[in-house]
């Protein structure tokens, strides 16, 4: 069977039309979670008997899942086996082979469910590329994409109306621009605001009393800061995030990100290449405001001035990873290193 949709999903959940394997993921963590959870209940009931019943994650013993996979049902109608998170960076490539074997030879009546709600492999991520692949000959396969902005503007009406409450597409988006596209943090942030707000609407002012600012959010102010040459502002931001105990080395990660995000729409727009174009050569998906900001943050400074502080900060990821530094005045120095960098390279 091809690829199938979230509509198709829930349409075979409903019907109990199952495939003989399943392999659920992306980068929704929530409808991962969400489907995978609706399907189990679906084939296995909601009280499933461990004889035809079986739970794998992590670091998955073959044989194990080799014996749950041929088991017949005598006393259900289904044997269900869920393998969740799978370690695939912990496998050479006879275990994959073997794992994949294994996927593609069920006995009748048994459901394979491939759930890969939080785990990513990185090494072996061509793995789950071929396993994705082998899986679509024999089963279904269902992909949670990124959503885009405006449905998730929807969804924060949404959830903000199971709450008694409404919002704006104004405040939802301010309140995403905040918290992030994370459902699940999305989720939590409605329920919050919901319950501390006075009045039938969430406003701005609720938003801002009480969301909660993820650190990409953060550092991308800091970086809006230091290109606007806002040394006070740069080093408050910097302050909070310390006395917030944010990792040093994932706060570098991330403005080094947005100087990056910098760097590539000067370069773009020097060349005559479109934001979109930038958006998919580089795989933005539904983040290309962060493009959009970031031309708009470095109107004022040179070409130049950017290439430099790329340097910095690739020096500061080196200093990082292989000198004991103090991380919280190394990273005070490095501000105040790309703050004269601005200074001294503006247009």
């Amino acid at each position: 069977m091809p690829e199938i949709t979230e509509a198709e999903l829930k349409k075979q959940i409903k019907k109990k039309d199952f495939s003989p394997i399943y392999v659920i993921y992306g980068t929704e963590q929530m409808f991962i979670k969400r489907y995978t959870e609706k399907l189990v209940e679906a084939v296995a009931g909601k009280n499933p008997s461990d004889f035809y019943f079986h739970r794998f994650g992590g670091e998955v013993d073959l044989d194990e899942l080799a014996a749950a996979v041929q088991i017949v049902p005598f006393m259900s109608e289904y044997n269900c086996v869920l393998i969740s998170d799978v370690f695939l960076d912990l496998m050479n490539a006879d275990e994959i082979a073997r794992f994949k074997d294994i996927l593609a030879r069920p006995v009748s009546g048994t459901v394979i469910i491939l759930s890969m709600p939080s785990y990513v492999p990185k090494r072996n991520a061509a793995a789950l590329t071929s396993i994705i692949k082998k899986a679509k000959k024999y089963g279904s396969v269902c992909e949670f994409k990124e959503l885009d902005r405006g449905t998730l503007e929807r969804y924060a009406a949404k959830w903000a109306n199971e709450n008694g409450k409404m919002i704006s597409r104004v405040n939802a988006a301010k309140l995403i621009s905040y918290c992030g596209t994370d459902l699940n943090l999305l989720r939590n942030e409605i329920d919050k605001i919901s319950a501390y707000a006075k009045g039938e609407e969430i406003t701005m002012d609720d938003i801002n009393k009480l969301a909660t600012v993820n650190l990409e959010t953060r550092v991308f102010a800091l970086s809006d800061a230091v290109l606007e040459g806002r040394g006070e502002k740069a080093f408050a931001i910097l302050n909070q995030l310390f006395y917030q105990k944010e990792e040093p080395l994932m706060m570098l990660y991330v403005l080094s990100m947005a100087f990056i995000d910098a760097y590539r729409m000067r370069v773009a727009d020097e060349c005559g290449v479109t934001m979109a174009q930038v958006a998919s050569d580089f795989s933005y998906k539904g983040r290309s405001f962060a493009l959009k900001r970031a031309r708009s943050s470095t109107s004022r400074v040179s070409t130049q001035a950017l290439r430099n502080c790329l340097d910095a900060l690739t020096e500061a990821d080196g200093s990082f990873k292989t000198l004991t530094v103090n991380h919280r005045l190394y990273l005070e120095q490095l501000i105040a290193r790309l703050l004269l960098i601005v200074r001294e390279g503006g247009v």
